[in-house]
């Protein structure tokens, strides 16, 4: 069931994965703010519609915990967008679910 129009797509969440994933250094976001988004892209996870939900689960978790420098948020955004790449590929792929 949508959660207040939201219809479960990673679109929505893409554009902040590649910022925190463009952001190996901290000089566009501070660890605060990609640990904030990393706990509300948490907290969404069980309304996106995503096949790797637990893999995702693990690196978000991670990305909001304290104490990891910014090469390792930006690691972990970037396993996300991998693993969200496949799962549109395997769409393209085979359209039907089959």
């Amino acid at each position: 069931m949508p959660m207040f129009g939201f219809d479960g797509s990673t679109k929505a969440i893409i554009h902040f994965l590649e910022q925190i994933r463009d952001n190996k250094e901290g000089d566009k976001l501070t660890h605060k703010e990609v640990r904030a988004y990393g706990r509300l892209m948490l907290n969404l996870l069980p309304n996106l519609q995503v096949d790797n939900d637990e893999q995702i689960q693990v690196l978000l978790a991670a990305m909001s915990s304290s104490g990891l420098p910014h090469y390792d948020r930006s690691f972990a955004a970037e396993q996300i967008l991998k693993l969200l790449q496949e799962q549109q590929q395997r769409k393209l792929d085979c359209p039907d679910g089959f």
